[in-house]
């Protein structure tokens, strides 16, 4: 492992327990708010956009800055500020800009610390999985401690977690060493990813394969609570998924050799649309909360695959704004027409029409992402 590998698994540690606090607890903060589900939609579909011009802002940022240390940190400390913001929050206007201002600060600290991860193990899949799954380790943890905080205390419990979670990214992140790119960003390279036809399509399929995704995991702790679900087995849902995907990016290494990048990108958005079905044809609280095993499968796959597969697209001196242009997709334009349109269709025909509709667009997605990736030139197994 890099001589730096302690500091960036800490950074994985505490980036991604605030992030299971968050992604699995947010809804129900807004709806202990009084929000009703369209509201709730379009505050996800905000967060995500806000995200997604900050994503590949903050990667911009970090590639033309080179190797120094603020913007994590900077990127990380705004985040825990505005989650106190948030806690307090009490009006639909004051929440929505809280809301903003952590999804601006927070997205442009995954893509910089994949790009980081990525270059040190120098491209090794291995490596960058292994520091990867201890953010799976931390989301297992962050969303069990917040489901019996938030039972025991509220909604906005969750923010005892997530605000000192970012304030210790910033911390880990100021000392951590960044290590230099081959070759300085500059403007004039802009133009590349936009005539990067193989990325351009990539970037499309991924946004159809999330879309599907997210539109589920917006309103599934709901869905769950509205099913009688204690809270516990929210928390735990989010949970096993996590715990699932940490064995699979362990061995995605092994994976790959055998099976290529490519056939395992595809059995994730698979794995995505078998999940989906298997949310509309279950009633039972309990067995939808272990469909989410099956979301943590294609989650892994198509998590550690796609930033791998982006990163061997991107042109020298963008690591970092290509991430962020796959954060931006995945945690950002997804997010924003997913929950936007699935809030509105729960709104007038419920969520189970919702989770239909969701899991036929999944399909058609992995149809998609795998016919693009056979008209791309495939990478040869690791």
């Amino acid at each position: 492992m890099p001589p730096d590998a302690a500091r960036l698994r800490a950074a994985y540690v505490s980036l991604f327990a605030a992030i299971g606090a968050l992604s699995a607890y947010l809804p129900l903060y807004y709806a202990a708010r009084g929000l009703g589900l369209d509201v709730i939609g379009l505050l996800a579909g905000l967060y995500a956009g806000v995200a997604m011009l900050g994503a590949p802002a903050w990667g911009i940022v970090a590639d033309a800055v080179g190797p120094r240390r603020p913007v994590i940190p900077i990127a990380a400390t705004v985040a825990a500020v505005a989650a106190i913001g948030l806690a307090f929050a009490t009006d639909t206007v004051a929440i929505a800009l809280g809301a903003m201002a952590l999804a601006l600060s927070m997205s442009g600290i995954m893509p910089i610390l994949d790009a980081q991860a990525v270059q040190t193990t120098r491209g090794r899949d291995s490596g960058y999985a292994r520091l990867r799954v201890w953010g799976s380790a931390a989301f297992i943890g962050a969303v069990l401690l917040t489901g019996v905080l938030t039972d025991r205390v509220g909604a906005a419990a969750m923010f005892w977690l997530v605000a000192p979670a970012l304030g210790a990214t910033a911390l880990v992140a100021f000392r951590m060493r960044v290590t230099a790119v081959a070759s300085r960003w500059d403007v004039g390279v802009l133009p590349t990813l936009a005539r990067s036809r193989p990325l351009v399509m990539f970037l499309a399929a991924i946004f159809l394969t999330w879309t599907a995704s997210t539109t589920i995991n917006a309103f599934f702790s709901l869905h769950l609570v509205a099913l009688d679900a204690p809270r516990w087995l929210v928390g735990s849902a989010w949970a096993i998924g996590a715990a699932v995907e940490m064995p699979i990016m362990l061995a995605h290494a092994s994976l790959q050799r055998r099976f290529g990048l490519e056939r395992l990108l595809v059995a994730g958005a698979a794995l995505l649309a078998v999940r989906a079905a298997a949310v509309v044809i279950l009633d039972d609280p309990l067995f939808v909360a272990l469909t989410m095993a099956i979301h943590g499968a294609g989650f892994a796959l198509l998590i550690v695959g796609g930033v791998l597969y982006a990163a061997r697209l991107a042109p020298p001196g963008m690591a970092a704004t290509v991430q962020g242009l796959l954060v931006a997709i995945v945690f950002g334009l997804a997010q924003v027409v997913g929950p936007g349109l699935g809030g509105q269709v729960a709104a007038t025909s419920g969520l189970t029409t919702t989770f239909a509709l969701a899991g036929a667009g999944s399909l058609v997605a992995t149809v998609v992402l795998a016919r693009v990736i056979a008209h791309r030139h495939p990478f040869p197994p690791a």
